[in-house]
C-alpha cells in the first residue's frame, strides 16, 4: 500500500532539519525530521519527532492521528531529497524508542521496492548487554544513495520545488531566508 507524502515541506538551508504539518480537525501536528552528523562526518543519524506547540519538541513520542501512512511516505521522500543534496552521506535509522524502531522499520519494509533502485540498505547490529530483542539501540539501518550518472543543479531561494522519483509527485520546501546556490554531482 503506497500513500502520498506531504508535499509542503520547510527546511533549513543546510537541510539538517525538515518540517511538515499533519492536518487534524482540532490542532495541526508539526512533524520534524532532523539529520545529526556523527563523529566520522559520513554517517548522519535521522530523528523523527513531533513539535506539538511550535516551540517545544517531543523527542520520544510520535502522535498517531491517523496519518502515519502519509508520515512514513514523507519520511522516505525527505531521505530522498536529503541524499540528493548530499549523495555521499549515509543515513542511520536507529530509533531511541520502540515506537520509532517500529516506524523506521515499517517505512523501510513498505518502501523497499521503491528504495532499492536508488539506495543500498544495510543492517547494523550491536551486541546488547540485556540480550537479543531487549535493547532498542541494538539494531539500526544504514541507507546510502547509489551513484547515479546525472548532474543536478539546485538554485535555492526561499522556496525550492522538485519532483520525487520514488513517488512521482511534486514537492516544495520552504527554506530560511538565506540564499545558497549549490551544485551536486553524485559520483559515477
Amino acid at each position: 500500500m503506497t500513500c502520498s507524502p506531504y508535499t509542503n515541506l520547510q527546511a533549513t538551508p543546510d537541510f539538517s532539519t525538515f518540517q511538515f504539518t499533519s492536518p487534524t480537525p482540532t490542532e495541526p501536528v508539526i512533524r520534524q525530521v532532523r539529520f545529526t552528523g556523527q563523529k566520522d562526518g559520513l554517517v548522519y543519524q535521522l530523528d523523527l519527532r513531533d513539535r506539538t506547540d511550535g516551540r517545544k519538541d517531543n523527542p520520544s513520542r510520535i502522535l498517531d492521528i491517523g496519518d502515519m501512512d502519509n508520515v512514513l511516505a514523507t519520511l522516505i521522500q525527505i531521505i530522498e531529497i536529503y541524499t540528493e543534496r548530499y549523495p555521499r552521506r549515509i543515513i542511520r535509522l536507529k530509533g531511541n524508542t520502540w515506537q520509532k524502531v517500529f516506524l523506521y522499520r515499517e517505512a523501510l519494509d513498505r518502501y523497499a521496492d521503491s528504495l532499492c533502485p536508488l539506495f543500498t540498505i544495510d543492517m547494523e547490529a550491536r551486541n546488547s548487554s540485556s540480550g537479543p530483542g531487549h535493547d532498542v539501540d541494538s539494531i539500526s539501518f544504514l541507507i546510502k544513495r547509489k551513484p547515479i550518472p546525472y548532474l543536478t543543479v539546485h538554485s535555492i531561494h526561499s522556496t525550492w520545488k522538485g519532483l520525487s522519483r520514488l513517488f512521482e509527485k511534486r514537492f516544495s520546501i520552504e527554506l530560511d531566508k538565506t540564499i545558497r546556490v549549490g551544485l551536486t554531482m553524485p559520483t559515477v
